[in-house]
């Protein structure tokens, strides 16, 4: 059986032409841990996500001469920019 590692980030940027954006995991150190998204990984939620949606995913490799990993299976579980509420 694979071992599957999910994560829940906040969407940090979009790009809508594109169709993709990086995901940020909350770390309690530095650096953050940053994860790229396409929509055509998004199995739920609004397509394309709002901005600070938080998005639960499956961690998956790198893509070839990607700098970040992937998120796989994403869902976008609070469809609105919550970062407003954290200020």
């Amino acid at each position: 059986m694979e071992d599957v590692t999910i994560i829940i980030g906040i969407l940090r940027t979009w790009n809508r032409d594109r169709g993709f954006g990086f995901v940020e995991e909350p770390t309690a150190s530095f650096p953050i841990k940053k994860y790229f998204l396409h929509a055509h990984e998004i199995l739920e939620g609004q397509n394309p996500p709002p901005l600070g949606s938080l998005v639960r995913f499956e961690l998956g490799a790198h893509a070839p001469g990607g700098k970040f990993p992937s998120a796989k299976k994403a869902w976008i579980v609070a469809p609105k920019d919550v970062t407003r509420e954290m200020l």
